[in-house]
Order: C-alpha cells, then structure tokens, then sequence
C-alpha cells in the first residue's frame, strides 16, 4: 500500500497510511476545499452541480483565508466529518 508524509506537520516523518477510497459517491460527504485561488470557486462550483444535479452526494465547502498562509484548524478538520475532499488548486 502507499504510504505518505503528513503535510500538515512537517516535525512528522513517519509515514501514515492513506484512506481508504470511496466505493461509491452514493450518500458520501464530499468536502470541497477551495484555497483561494483564481478560478478555484468556479471549478468547486462546476462540479458540485454536477453532484447535486445526480444527487448523489452531500456537499460540505470550506475556503482558506489566503492561499499563501498555512489552513486553519477547520479546514483541518474538514477530512474528519468527510468521505472525501476535492481541493481546487490552480488558475
């Protein structure tokens, strides 16, 4: 299985196991992160109207302050109340 660093502590090296994924998008939390970047809100909006127009899955949406500064514990703690989270990263 693949194993990877923790990027939220760097003081972390000891690999982590990745989640588990989704079988089906069927009745999942989906967490949409939006880092703040140009264009990112568009994409996020996209796409939720496609899981929303299937209903297929709940949305829950969170926004980072500014793309240059570490998340705050909310966003964080985002993957704790989520199946799975889409992260919108470029322009």
């Amino acid at each position: 299985m693949d194993r990877y660093v923790s990027p939220i502590d760097e003081r972390t090296l000891v690999p982590l196991e990745r989640a588990p994924r989704l079988a089906t998008l069927e009745g999942a939390v989906i967490g949409f992160l939006d880092i703040n970047k140009p264009k990112g809100e568009q994409f996020l909006n996209r796409l939720e109207e496609l899981l929303t127009a299937r209903g297929v899955a709940e949305v829950v949406r969170l926004r980072k302050p500014t793309f240059t500064r570490p998340a705050p514990g909310e966003v964080i703690q985002m993957a704790d109340r989520c199946g799975a989270v889409v992260e919108a990263l470029a322009d």
